[in-house]
This record gives structure tokens, C-alpha cells and sequence, in this order.
């Protein structure tokens, strides 16, 4: 599907497109050459340029190599003033879509423009070129400089009592299944990572992770397990039960894909797909485990989900162990742009395309008030090398909420605080197995139909998508997932030395250093310093920005010999965390945006 912004590039003659904006009918679309000297603007019907694709004629471009995505800390004062005289210009004018694209009328309103403001025809046609030719952002009207880059029922149970027929010859007479050993069984399911799924490894791997006693000392946050056999003084279920509620609960079977609408179905949503979308955020009550030390307690995660207003879907999300912030939030608008199956199949999830099709960004970004007034550098950046506006919203309720409490049980809102006494599923998880868990919930609410306040049945937000798109177009803007998560991950001042590009301690490597013989140099000449985009949650990988090229940046990834350094320095890095003392300044933190 072509959208906004797309570059369609022509063999014969050689010309590349970019589509400027498409009529909310998608009959018309409104073309620029980005090689042109002029700012004409040719216009073409959809069906004609679709064609020209299927036909091998033109071919869309995967990467824009014309957008300008620049680190809003490095850019010149002087360079931001020229951008943001022209952006003024720009702003007014592009406002009035599609008379801006039409010869006549866009006289007429340059015209205008000049008597009011006095600023020359020249230099209006020239930012107005600039902007349609890098991406229709304000950064596309920056001065052209180097420091450019990027990112059926359930019978409950009585105690004492058990259910169901004894046991024979004398064997123990085993225990109930109720809801929170349900609640086990479907995370171990869910979490369970080996490449075919079998039923009694499933349930002997939930018998070493779950049913053993953990408890978590309250210094060093260091778990510790019971001596002996699993579960030896904790009631089993056996593997019949485990059998039978994972039959009765449906959870090997994947979510069916809903049908589409009839022709006549009443949508009560307004707009279209990609006008808007809201990010909300929960802390799920769950205490994970490090990944590198499973000895060791990281904190309960925070959730950012990313919806749709149009729909209800859920287009993206980021699982966070860090402190409630902006940047955390917003990193899931770096999800949003993602390839879903792709990034399901990176974590052990198998998803096709069309389940979960959005990988683009909105107009505008949505964000309860408390992330809008943190995150100011953020929505700039947003805007700024992207066209996406930020705005505050009310904080709501968090999309996909219902599935995981359905199928997990692991947003309640009266999560408590850290506690060395740890429920059955704290102390057993990592964030990448929690991370599985949400993509299984996401999923399951987008492809099923929701209960209205009214007792209706609203249609399932998969199919309000499809629907938004067929009949009133889309709002989308295409980038890059890598790109996006770059730009919104906050830079940090990083070290060339000779052992590697060095941050807090740990080493790293990309071809450009090496090609460039970085670390030769750093031994000969003496250090500088470089500066990277980081995640905290995956410090295996940085990000190096290229300063001789707009929109490039280089993965650096951490060295080998290094790995020890690493992991010392992630267990010296612990105590950040949420100590004791401090559950209640974050629970406050977190109530503060925190549905």
C-alpha cells in the first residue's frame, strides 16, 4: 500500500518520486521530484502508480536516503534559528492541503504570504523544495552540515477439601488447581522456549521454575532455592491436571483471525488508522529475574503500550525495567515501526504478517501530561526528524489490559511493593520470557472482538484497521525501525581507546572503528571522545551516528573479551534500582502516569 512520503524510483526516464499526500479517497496522489530545480508538483491516480509497481516499472525505496534525522543536541544555535524562521513559513503554508500542491493556488498563497510577512518568493519556493524533498519534517529545513544521524464454568475449591476422585494405593492426595495455580500453568506455557512444544517438557520445566521455594534476600536481592527435589514441600500438581486446564483453557491454540466487516457495519470511531495514537503505561506485578545473573532480582517491568484511536490496536509496545520516564514511553513509537513477525520470531514467537500489520508511525502521539512535560527534548526530536507531533492527553486505560489480566493475571493495580517473600511466579521470569507473555496478549486483543459499555459487541481492532484503511485511507508515515529507536534513544558522551569504544566500563567495536584502525590511533595518538545512542535494556549494542552522513549510524557491539568486565559491571550498576527504602518515592513515580 503506498502512503505518504513513500519514493518511488522510475528507470526510464531515471526519476525518483516522492508522494507528497494522497487524498483521504485514495484516488489522487500528489508527486515531487526530489532532483527537481523547481517546486512543481505533478499529480497522478493511484491506480496508475499501483500499477506501475506491480509491473516492475517503478519500485518503492526500502530507506529514504533524503530524510534528515539529526541528534537535537548537536545542532548549532545558529542552525536552529535558520530552521525554525523556516518552519514558520513552512507550517502556514503546508496547513492548506491539497491547494498548496496546485500551481495557481499555491501562487496565490505565496503571494499572500510575502505581503503579509514580507518574505521574497525566492526563498519561500526554496524552503518549500528543501521541505518536500527531505521528508516533509522539520529538520528537512535545516542548513546543510555534517553532524547529522541517527532508532464453561470453573467449580471453585474449598480448603482442606479435595476435588475430584482419590488417588489410588495410598499416594498423596495431591491439590486443588485453582486460580493462581491456572495462572502458573498459562505463564509456563507461554514462557515454555523449546523449539517443538511437548506437553511433559512444558510441565517438567514449570515443576523446576515455579514449584520450588524461592525467596529473595533482602541485602543483595540475591534468590536463593529450597534444597532437594523441586517442590518437595510444596503440593505438585500432576501432570493429568496440567493436561487437562491447558485442554479447557484453550491455551495452545492461536487466536483465529476475525472475518471482515459486512458492508453495511456501523463504525461509531472516528478519523482513520495512524491519525492518532495513545501510549499508556502499567507496572506489571511481577518480580523478574537479570537475564546475564537468574540468581538475581531486576524489579517488577513498566509496560508502554502504543494504540491506535481509530481502531483499539495495539501498534506497538517497549518492556522497561528503568525508572518510569518520557524516553522509556516513547520508545515503543520505535516498536510501533517494527516488522511484528519479525520481532515475534526473535522471541520465540511464530506470527504471521497479516495478524499483526502495523509496523508505521501516526500524525500525532498521545501521552498522559506528566510523560508530555518530561519529555520535551524527545517530542522534539519526534517532530523534528519525523513530522510526528506530541501532544498531553488524560491518562486512560491501558490497551490489551483485559487480555493479560485474562490470560496472565500480571497487571493488577494494587501491585505491592518489593518484597523478599516472593508469590509463585516472582523470581522465575527473565524480561525476554515476559516479553513473550505480552506479544501472546497483544495479539489476542487485536484479533478479538471487544465488549462495548453498552452490552454490545464492538468489531475486533484488527478489522476496524483493515476497515479504516479500505474505506477512509490511512494516516501513516513509514520509517525505519532502527532509525526510529535511534532517534529517540538518549545520547550519551562515550570513549575511543585502544581496548574499544568504551561506555561505563564496557567495550565495543563497529566496522567503521575498525576499518578507520580507531583503536591503533587511540593507542598512538591518545583518546577522544564519541557520542552513542544507548538502551539500557540491551547493553550489548550501542549506536554510533556518522558524521559524515545524514540518517546513517553504525551498531557497535560489545567485545567478547569484555563479557566479564560487562557482568560486573551490571551487578556494581544494581543498587540504582528501587532499594527497600525506596519503594515509596517509586511507587509515587509511578502513580503519577501509571494506570
Amino acid at each position: 500500500m503506498l502512503l505518504r512520503n513513500d519514493l518511488l524510483d522510475y528507470a526510464a526516464p531515471r526519476r525518483i518520486l516522492r508522494v507528497l499526500w494522497i487524498d483521504p479517497a485514495r484516488t489522487v496522489a500528489y508527486l515531487f521530484d526530489v532532483a527537481g530545480n523547481g517546486c512543481d508538483v505533478e499529480t497522478a491516480r493511484m491506480h496508475v502508480l499501483e500499477a506501475d509497481l506491480q509491473a516492475g516499472r517503478a519500485q518503492r525505496l526500502a530507506e529514504d536516503p533524503y530524510l534528515v534525522v539529526a541528534d537535537q543536541d548537536a545542532i548549532k544555535p545558529g542552525h536552529l534559528a535558520l530552521r525554525e524562521r523556516a518552519w514558520q513559513i513552512v507550517e502556514e503554508l503546508t496547513r492548506d492541503e491539497p491547494a498548496i500542491y496546485e500551481p495557481r493556488r499555491r501562487g496565490q498563497l505565496i503571494a499572500d504570504y510575502t505581503e503579509r510577512h514580507g518574505v521574497s518568493h525566492p526563498t519561500i519556493y526554496r524552503y518549500l523544495r528543501r521541505y518536500w524533498q527531505r521528508g516533509q519534517t522539520p529538520n528537512a529545513l535545516l542548513p546543510d552540515y555534517s553532524n547529522s544521524g541517527a532508532r464453561g464454568k470453573t467449580r471453585s475449591s474449598t480448603a482442606g477439601i479435595k476435588r475430584g476422585r482419590p488417588r489410588r494405593d495410598g499416594a498423596a492426595p495431591g491439590v486443588n488447581v485453582d486460580d493462581a495455580m491456572r495462572r502458573i500453568f498459562r505463564v509456563a506455557v507461554a514462557s515454555y522456549t523449546a523449539q517443538r512444544f511437548s506437553r511433559r517438557g512444558a510441565y517438567e520445566a514449570m515443576l523446576r521454575e515455579f514449584f520450588c521455594a524461592r525467596r529473595a534476600a533482602p541485602d543483595t536481592w540475591l534468590v536463593t532455592r529450597a534444597e532437594g527435589e523441586p517442590g518437595a514441600d510444596i503440593g505438585l500438581p500432576s501432570f493429568g491436571q496440567f493436561s487437562y486446564w491447558l485442554d479447557q483453557g484453550n491455551l495452545l491454540r492461536s487466536a483465529e483471525r476475525p472475518l471482515p466487516l459486512p458492508p453495511h457495519a456501523t463504525v461509531e470511531a472516528i478519523g482513520r488508522p495512524g491519525a492518532a495514537f495513545h501510549i499508556a503505561a502499567v507496572r506489571a506485578d511481577v518480580q523478574l529475574v537479570e537475564r546475564a545473573d537468574r540468581r538475581k532480582l531486576a524489579g517488577r517491568p513498566v509496560l508502554y503500550l502504543a494504540r491506535d484511536a481509530f481502531s483499539g490496536m495495539v501498534t506497538g509496545f517497549h518492556v522497561s525495567l528503568e525508572a518510569p520516564s518520557a524516553q522509556q514511553a516513547l520508545l515503543a513509537l520505535a516498536h510501533c515501526a517494527a516488522d511484528k513477525a519479525r520481532h515475534a520470531q526473535r522471541h520465540g514467537r511464530a506470527l504471521a504478517s497479516q495478524d499483526w500489520p502495523c509496523h508505521h508511525l501516526p500524525e500525532l502521539v498521545l501521552v498522559p501530561g506528566m510523560l508530555r512535560s518530561e519529555g520535551n527534548g524527545v517530542s522534539e526530536a519526534l517532530l523534528n526528524n519525523f513530522g510526528v507531533r506530541c501532544a498531553a492527553a488524560v491518562p486512560g486505560d491501558v490497551p490489551a489490559r483485559a487480555a493479560l489480566e485474562r490470560r496472565f493475571g500480571l497487571l493488577r493495580l494494587d501491585a505491592p511493593a518489593l518484597s523478599p517473600e516472593l508469590a509463585p511466579l516472582d523470581g522465575a521470569l527473565d524480561i525476554g520470557q515476559f516479553t513473550r507473555l505480552v506479544i501472546d496478549a497483544v495479539v489476542e486483543h487485536n484479533l478479538q472482538s471487544q465488549e462495548a459499555g453498552d452490552g454490545e459487541t464492538r468489531p475486533a481492532p484488527l478489522q476496524l484497521w483493515d476497515w479504516g484503511i479500505r474505506e477512509r485511507g490511512a494516516a501513516f508515515k513509514q520509517v525505519g525501525e532502527e532509525l526510529v529507536r535511534c532517534a529517540l534513544l538518549p545520547v550519551r558522551e562515550a570513549l575511543v581507546t585502544e581496548d574499544g569504544i568504551s561506555l561505563d566500563g564496557v567495550h565495543y567495536s563497529c566496522t567503521k572503528a575498525v576499518e578507520e584502525r580507531w583503536f591503533e590511533r587511540a593507542r598512538q595518538r591518545g583518546r577522544w571522545a564519541v557520542r552513542v545512542a544507548y538502551d539500557a535494556a540491551e547493553p550489548d549494542c550501542v549506536y554510533l551516528p556518522d558524521p559524515a552522513a545524514p540518517m546513517r549510524f553504525h551498531a557497535c557491539y560489545r567485545l567478547d573479551r569484555h563479557a566479564q568486565q560487562a557482568a560486573a559491571f551490571a551487578r556494581a550498576d544494581a543498587p540504582r534500582r528501587p532499594a527497600p527504602g525506596q519503594h515509596a518515592s517509586f511507587d509515587r513515580i509511578v502513580a503519577g502516569f501509571v494506570g
